[in-house]
């Protein structure tokens, strides 16, 4: 197994507190955690961005309704002035999360003192290794692996567009030279991505909303 696993809150923390950048002026007015994360972790991780940085947080499904429902609790939180952790996914989110899927991963993985994010560049104890037991599964060990960085795009505005300065229209390459199907960035090469959401819905209204 090569392992890639990366951790939700470490990159948003990564965005909120840049060196030499004031939280409240992050251009983001509040995150959408993800179902398939906080299924396994809870709600409780977000509780910081709340309390310290003032940026609510609305935990969602994946299903179309669960999507618009978390949007709409989002908006409510901002237009109220409040910044709290609200949990739209109940039916599978619990505060702490799985216990036994949590037991298991702290057996078997190991944080990484870094990581590199394509788009945040390197962000600290922000993703997972498997642990020396389990070497005989490990690809980076069995197979002498060694990660070699791959740099974007120098016209590529992905990293701002994460932290919410720019639009995915304000990088020029958006729309011409990249696009989904010949992508320049992270923020287009996934499908859940900012640019590619975009270029495939931006068409019909702007929305300030960001999912990490």
């Amino acid at each position: 197994m090569l392992c890639c696993h990366v951790l939700t809150p470490a990159a948003i923390e990564h965005i909120l507190a840049a060196p030499g950048q004031d939280a409240a002026a992050v251009e983001l007015d509040g995150f959408v955690g993800p179902a398939h994360v906080s299924i396994i972790i809870g709600s409780e991780p977000y509780a910081e961005f709340a309390r310290q940085y003032r940026k609510p947080v609305v935990i969602a499904g994946f299903e179309p309704l669960d999507v618009i429902q978390a949007i709409l609790m989002l908006v409510r939180q901002v237009n109220e002035g409040r910044a709290e952790v609200e949990n739209e996914f109940v039916r599978a989110v619990g505060r702490n999360g799985n216990s036994a899927a949590l037991t298991l991963m702290d057996e078997i993985f190991e944080l990484r003192e870094s990581f590199e994010w394509r788009g945040l560049g390197e962000v600290p104890f922000s993703a997972l290794r498997i642990r020396a037991e389990f070497a005989a599964f490990d690809a980076e060990k069995r197979f002498n692996l060694h990660y070699r960085a791959v740099a974007d795009n120098k016209a590529c505005e992905c990293g701002p567009i994460l932290r919410g300065q720019k639009k995915p229209t304000d990088c020029r390459l958006f729309g011409s030279v990249c696009t989904p199907e010949n992508p320049m960035g992270s923020c287009m090469v996934s499908n859940e991505g900012a640019c590619a959401a975009h270029y495939a819905y931006g068409r019909y209204k702007d929305i300030e909303v960001v999912a990490v």
